[in-house]
């Protein structure tokens, strides 16, 4: 357990050393989110979520529903960068620790709990800036699916942080969030059933919580939170698998 808590003190203040990290976790939610708020045109816009169990199309100011859009997109990106530094730092280290004597669980649980710490200070962070303009119906369900979609994209990132350089990966973990969260699961561009590989990217399940929860009286996506959450597990076991084999390469 001390080295366990010694290896996530270490990775805490490497993260904190992070200048681009906390400049995105400080410039990001005011510049996406107030911002969206800010500009938007204040006129009503069809949104298709389900009410009383069935898909329907109810009309909501576009204000809003930016926001609901925009805050996920805004933990989304930060926490995939996240896991993208954190993937290359253990790239460099963490297999020196293995050799100092620690146990891969004690490591990967220390890395894991990092990834998790930043993944809460930025659902957070993005949900305080949202709230001074906007109050989702249903705030818990709301942040659920927003902790869920958060963790899922920093675990990506560790996963594109593997095999993909810094600057590459930097990029990548840029533009998968606005496209995913941004255009495919956004009710505003999607305004009929998504297709079939529009339901494979990991914002999928997550929006439809946080569309639903956010904009309508009823919780009617309760299940949607379910797979989303199966999606996470998935993921967390590729990369625990992924982050063993390389750690024990070093």
């Amino acid at each position: 357990m001390s080295r366990t808590t010694t290896a996530f003190t270490i990775g805490i203040k490497e993260q904190a050393r992070n200048y681009v990290l906390v400049a995105l976790l400080v410039v990001l939610p005011v510049s996406f989110i107030t911002l969206a708020f800010a500009v938007t045109q204040d006129v009503e816009m069809p949104v298709r979520t389900l009410v009383d169990g069935e898909t329907v199309t109810v009309m909501r100011g576009m204000p809003e529903v930016h926001g609901v859009i925009m805050t996920p997109i805004t933990s989304a990106l930060i926490a995939g960068l996240a896991g993208l530094f954190l993937m290359r730092e253990a790239k460099d280290t963490d297999g020196r620790l293995a050799v100092a004597g620690y146990r891969a669980r004690q490591v990967i649980t220390a890395r894991f709990g990092v990834l998790a710490a930043i993944t809460l200070i930025v659902t957070g962070v993005s949900v305080g800036v949202m709230l001074v303009d906007f109050q989702p119906e249903h705030l818990w369900w709301f942040v659920a699916a927003m902790l869920v979609v958060s963790v899922t994209y920093g675990l990506i990132g560790m996963l594109v942080g593997a095999v993909l350089d810094r600057l590459a990966g930097m990029w990548l973990m840029l533009i998968l969030p606005m496209l995913d969260i941004g255009l495919f699961q956004d009710p505003l561009f999607i305004q009929s059933e998504p297709e079939w590989w529009m339901k494979l990217f990991p914002g999928y399940w997550p929006v439809r919580v946080m569309v639903d929860t956010g904009l309508t009286t009823d919780v009617d996506t309760a299940l949607s939170l379910v797979w989303a959450t199966g999606y996470l597990l998935l993921v967390a076991v590729l990369t625990i698998g992924v982050y063993y084999r390389i750690t024990q390469e070093k």
